[in-house]
């Protein structure tokens, strides 16, 4: 089950941030774990959950998402119970005031599958070339490979949808097209390096029948939880499906 965990702040004083404190805020966030879970996650390649920080309506908000139950648990619950009304932000010397806490489960459609999709990444996004370095223009196979290999760690119903993951890309190449953009490049600072990285809308024509449409329908909804690409769980990769 999918939670999304939203957390309204002020800043105590008054100083600009952005979503680069997002490396910072998952920092604050393993400070409520127990260090045992801690210690398990550091240990896995695809994590479940990811988190950023976002700016909407001129507030402050830290979202965090779960994508297993135990993630929430272990997660969500430890911050829920702790019961705090402020975090601190060492680094700027002030403080997060808390104001509003909301918990939502997360809902993934079944039958939304439509020709035209605009997907709008609203943290900087990139993913790992190859060759080395990395890919700061999207493209379809980076993004739905992503996609997949997270949804086949985490989803629940991911062999309703294929028995063989290469194969769906593959198809998912052949049908979906990026047919238009608005982007700019964007780093995101991660322990003083900055990883170049995309920012905008992406809009998707997607040919096929019903269900290969309700199939990349699934798939980005859940990347709306689960994010795309590298460092989801530093705040990078973040999507809003339009």
């Amino acid at each position: 089950m999918i939670h999304k965990l939203i957390i309204e702040f002020t800043l105590d004083k008054k100083q600009k941030i952005d979503c680069n404190i997002g490396s910072v805020l998952q920092g604050i966030m393993m400070t409520f774990l127990d260090r045992d879970y801690g210690e398990i996650l550091h240990r896995q390649s695809l994590k479940p959950y990811s988190q950023y920080f976002e700016i909407k309506d001129g507030k402050y908000y830290w979202i965090i998402n779960t994508l297993t139950e135990e993630a929430k648990e272990k997660i969500i619950d430890k911050i829920l119970v702790s019961n705090r009304r402020s975090l601190d932000l060492i680094y700027r010397n002030t403080k997060l005031n808390i104001e509003k806490i909301e918990l939502i489960k997360g809902i993934i459609s079944q039958n939304e599958g439509k020709r035209d999709t605009i997907v709008y990444f609203k943290t900087p996004t990139s993913f790992k070339k190859t060759s080395g370095g990395y890919e700061i223009f999207p493209s379809v196979r980076h993004i739905f490979n992503s996609l997949i290999n997270k949804y086949e760690q985490f989803g629940e119903d991911f062999v309703e949808i294929t028995y063989n993951k290469n194969d769906l890309l593959e198809e998912i190449i052949q049908n979906v097209e990026i047919v238009g953009y608005n982007l700019k490049t964007e780093t995101f600072g991660v322990k003083g390096n900055y990883l170049p990285g995309f920012m905008g809308s992406v809009n998707f024509k997607v040919k096929g029948n019903q269900d290969f449409k309700n199939t990349i329908s699934k798939l980005l909804k859940f990347g709306e939880y689960s994010g795309i690409g590298l460092k989801s769980t530093m705040g990078m990769g973040a999507i809003n499906i339009i």
